[in-house]
């Protein structure tokens, strides 16, 4: 699965948990984004843990200074 691939994934994880919890109708906006962000990381991190997602995070070494 590429990155992007996994943000679009994240992003639609994201509108469904955004749209479920403006059903609930929290009258704080603060704890209706707190209550957002806590379903995201547990949906996201379930995701991950079982294999669903994978995030891979590859480094490029920089090259050496010719002397």
């Amino acid at each position: 699965m590429s990155g992007l691939e996994s943000v679009l994934i994240a992003a639609v994880i994201v509108f469904v948990l955004n749209a479920a919890g403006s059903f609930i109708e929290f009258n704080n906006r603060f704890v209706n984004a707190v209550v957002d962000t806590v379903l995201f990381a547990i949906v996201f991190g379930v995701l991950v843990h079982f294999g669903v997602l994978h995030l891979s995070f590859a480094s490029v070494p920089t090259p050496a200074a010719a002397p």
